[in-house]
């Protein structure tokens, strides 16, 4: 009976661990705090996709955590948040800096325009 409760515990914490190890890594930025510029695109009739994009420089300090953060997480989920809002997951691919370009979802578009301006 020890036994098999015993293999069945090191199951259970090695399934936890692969699960924790793919969870995605988040960044939240604020647009108040850690945007030095922000261009939004409203609209564009030779794009294929009908979300918004915003072009963004960040803070020396948040280029920082962008930088530390997606050198963690090379080949990993990256979940970015602006203002609260969950606006994309992606693979990194490469180490960000201080300007990035990030399709933002008519959905989240909704909610996250009006923070922007705060």
């Amino acid at each position: 009976m020890k036994r098999a409760m015993g293999w069945k515990i090191w199951l259970f914490l090695f399934v936890m661990t692969g699960a924790a190890g793919s969870q995605a890594a988040e960044i939240n930025l604020s647009s108040a705090t850690d945007f030095t510029r922000m261009e939004l695109l409203l609209k564009d009739n030779d794009r294929l996709h009908s979300g918004f994009e915003m072009n963004v420089t960040l803070s020396p300090e948040a280029t920082e955590r962008m930088r530390r953060i997606s050198r963690d997480s090379i080949g990993q989920k990256l979940t970015l948040s602006i203002n609260g809002w969950k606006v994309s997951t992606a693979t990194v691919q490469s180490v960000l800096g201080s300007q990035f370009r990030v399709s933002i979802p008519k959905a989240v578009a909704k909610d996250l325009l009006p923070t922007l301006v705060d």
